[in-house]
């Protein structure tokens, strides 16, 4: 394995673990419906036949507005989003990630000296 698949694994794990967090944030009704609602907006921006720039007309820039639509929807929906139930959630997930591969990984670190 070369050192650029590393990182590479790691970007794509943080992206799938941030997909999974906003799908849970979006499923919780303790999340208030108008929140849930600016993701939603996103979608329907994607769907909608109205666009700030055509996708055939200027192809990549076409398609680059509807990827920064959704990013800053999903962006703005995490900032705002109760932090308390995102920790929830993100507590969870860090649970749920942990796979034999990283059991075996596991460290003994000797214990931390705190300064007085």
């Amino acid at each position: 394995m070369s050192r650029r698949s590393a990182p590479r694994k790691g970007v794509w794990a943080s992206i799938k673990r941030q997909a999974r967090l906003i799908v849970r944030l979006l499923r919780d009704p303790r999340v208030p419906l108008w929140m849930r609602a600016i993701p939603i907006l996103g979608i329907v921006y994607l769907l909608s036949p109205i666009e700030l720039l055509p996708d055939v007309a200027l192809l990549p820039f076409g398609i680059l507005d509807d990827a920064v639509v959704m990013i800053v929807c999903l962006t703005i929906f995490m900032a705002i989003a109760p932090p308390d139930i995102v920790k929830d959630h993100a507590g969870w997930l860090d649970a749920a990630d942990i796979s034999i591969d990283d059991l075996q990984d596991v460290r003994r670190l000797p214990p931390r000296k705190d300064k007085e």
